[in-house]
């Protein structure tokens, strides 16, 4: 079986209005049924809140002083307002990619439209606060005081390069992390299956099925890594452009 076959996007219900495609695919099913999650487990969970926390309660409480410190942690004190979205990001990047490990289930997070717009969002985010915020004093980071006027243009077009490959460089390392460990998981996965069916009768078909195993657990720990790497640059992005007047 082909292992880019699970990353084709599907139509499942065709919906087109003049020329317009509004059809529902895999990828807009599983990004719905996603926030649908989060939504009923932040339901049930807030529904009677107590002093002394259920669990459900707790690992709400837990969440939120996680990426409250992440905020905190890399966008400062005045970056707090930006908790609601961070806390949102997360969330859905994270379960996204832990739905898309479950068999036979879409990861919507393995399409780079969608982790370029996610990181679009940040970009386009950033400017707009930090034009709101301080006008067209906004640009002069990108030419800071006391260079010499041979640099300068120089300096300019790198800063601008940097700047611009942003949402780029942001989309692409959560596709690809994703794209690589899933399809490294399909590949031992089949690997492991052949060799059982070698060795079946011989102590030695454990070894496959136990790295397989160790795989899908590390394959865990690289999804929330890289929903909690997202959420840590998008906080440096905002916060270089609400800072940006102190400079």
């Amino acid at each position: 079986m082909d292992p880019m076959s699970s990353f084709e996007v599907k139509n499942i219900i065709p919906m087109h209005l003049f020329s317009l495609d509004f059809s529902i695919t895999n990828s807009s099913l599983y990004m719905m049924a996603t926030v649908a999650l989060i939504l009923v487990f932040f339901g049930i969970g807030t529904r009677n809140a107590e002093v002394i926390p259920n669990k459900i309660q707790w690992i709400i409480e837990r969440m939120f002083f996680f990426i409250g410190d992440i905020v905190k942690t890399n966008a400062g004190d005045q970056g707090i307002r930006l908790f609601p979205y961070m806390f949102a990001l997360f969330l859905f990047i994270c379960l996204g990619n832990i739905i898309g490990l479950l068999p036979f289930a879409f990861s919507f997070t393995s399409q780079l439209i969608v982790t370029i717009g996610m990181a679009s969002i940040v970009f386009i985010s950033s400017i707009v606060i930090g034009l709101y915020r301080n006008g067209l004093h906004y640009f002069r980071h990108f030419c800071p005081p006391g260079l010499p006027s041979y640099i300068i243009p120089f300096f300019i077009i790198i800063e601008l390069m940097s700047f611009m490959f942003r949402p780029i460089s942001l989309g692409i390392r959560l596709f690809a992390n994703i794209v690589a460990g899933h399809v490294m998981i399909k590949i031992i996965a089949g690997f492991a299956v052949s060799f059982v069916s070698v060795v079946t009768l011989s102590g030695f078909a454990i070894v496959p099925i136990a790295f397989n195993v160790l795989m899908n657990a590390f394959k865990l720990a690289v999804c929330v890594l890289q929903a909690y790497v997202f959420v840590v640059l998008s906080c440096m992005y905002l916060a270089e452009s609400m800072a940006c007047e102190e400079d």
